[in-house]
């Protein structure tokens, strides 16, 4: 497994290369290079389903700092704009100049936020149900605190697989969401619960890249009235930015639809 210290944080990481490659090294030619930001109580794990799709490019993904393989130690900071500088940070370390930045949920604020702070380091971004931080969104968060402190991941495992997905969710489906969940340390799930908390809106005017939005339906989380808020408010020109929603769908879009997902992210990045 192979992990890197990137701000002094220890990161696990998987980096794979396209398909069309002899070798399928990591370093060989790509068209392009996309790297994932996932969300609250998930892991590198909830994008593998899209990448079906997605074999002609370079695609690294990443525990967050606190989530999953990646360790939290107390009393290191766990923010947007730190998972930002990890993104950053991890993409220096593998010799990236340059991304596609595809983010979800939480994550979701990350492709807005470096686009509009480190624009020469963002070809594109790609927001899954991205998160737009509000006084209603940092109570909810907040509130899971204490709940986790007290009950353990169980009490996030046991629930949110049946209350944040649309009603085609599979059994199957939920038990992977449930998994991701219990992968989580509370005290890395709190950690990551304060950020959201504290979050603050990305200067989403300042965006000038191509942008992909993405959006469920049925997505609680992530309501789709807040995606289109965040769409309109893109300074991305009109022609170069997309939003599409997913009928049926809640917050765990590359669980619940795959398929859907992965062509739309494809269909975007083959038309940079």
């Amino acid at each position: 497994m192979p992990f890197a210290t990137i701000n002094g944080h220890s990161l696990h990481y998987t980096d794979i290369g396209p398909a069309s490659s002899s070798s399928s090294s990591p370093s060989s030619p790509s068209p392009h290079t996309l790297i994932f930001v996932h969300g609250l109580g998930s892991t590198q794990n909830y994008y593998f389903p899209i990448f079906p799709f997605l074999t002609s490019y370079r695609c690294i993904i990443f525990d967050n700092y606190g989530a999953g393989r990646s360790p939290f130690q107390a009393g290191t900071e766990t923010s947007i704009p730190s998972i930002a500088s990890d993104v950053l940070g991890l993409l220096s370390h593998l010799g990236v100049d340059k991304a596609i930045v595809l983010g979800y949920s939480m994550g979701g604020m990350v492709p807005t936020y470096l686009a509009s702070m480190s624009p020469d380091r963002v070809e594109a971004g790609i927001c899954i149900g991205p998160v737009h931080p509000s006084e209603a969104v940092a109570s909810v968060f907040k509130q899971r605190v204490p709940t986790v402190q007290a009950q353990g991941m169980e009490s996030m495992a046991n629930t949110i697989p049946n209350a944040a997905t649309g009603p085609a969710t599979t059994a199957l489906q939920k038990a992977f969401i449930r998994e991701m969940l219990l992968a989580q340390s509370p005290e890395g799930y709190c950690a990551n619960c304060r950020a959201i908390e504290l979050a603050t809106p990305p200067e989403y005017a300042n965006v000038r890249c191509p942008m992909l939005i993405i959006a469920g339906d049925q997505d609680k989380s992530a309501p789709l009235a807040g995606c289109q808020m965040i769409f309109d408010q893109l300074g991305t020109a009109p022609e170069r930015k997309r939003l599409h929603v997913l009928k049926g769908i809640g917050h765990w879009h590359c669980v619940e639809a795959p398929d859907e997902v992965g062509r739309f992210v494809k269909q975007f990045v083959e038309q940079l």
